[in-house]
């Protein structure tokens, strides 16, 4: 998806959905962070996309991304927010990216497909 310069810049579902999976694939990154209250979110008909916000600067619009940095990636916090921002305008076309990092947790484990962990609390 790449824009001409001078030409307009839509944040659609198609653009939204390209950079939570760009944002979300680059290491340094645990996850989106939609705020304290869930305000921080890209709002299109129908939909709701956690993480993300439509900007406009300059008479451009592009795209806000609001990370978890991932701890354990043994990558700075810049160099997480430079990839991020990287990898979603890379996938998205935006004219410009701006990256906040919002919080900072370990990414989960990943899960094996199909297997759900004992929950030990519960008896039965």
């Amino acid at each position: 998806m790449s824009t001409a310069v001078g030409a307009s810049f839509a944040v659609t579902r198609d653009v939204g959905e390209a950079a939570v999976a760009a944002a979300l694939s680059t290491p340094g990154v645990a996850g989106l962070h939609a705020g304290r209250f869930g305000e921080v979110a890209l709002l299109l008909p129908g939909t709701r996309i956690p993480g993300l916000r439509s900007v406009e600067r300059a008479s451009l619009r592009g795209i806000e991304v609001h990370l978890v940095y991932d701890v354990d990636s043994g990558l700075t916090v810049s160099a997480a927010a430079s990839n991020a921002r990287a990898a979603v305008s890379a996938a998205t076309g935006a004219p410009f990216v701006d990256v906040i990092v919002a919080d900072a947790a370990r990414a989960p484990a990943p899960r094996q497909s199909g297997v759900i962990p004992n929950n030990p609390e519960k008896s039965g």
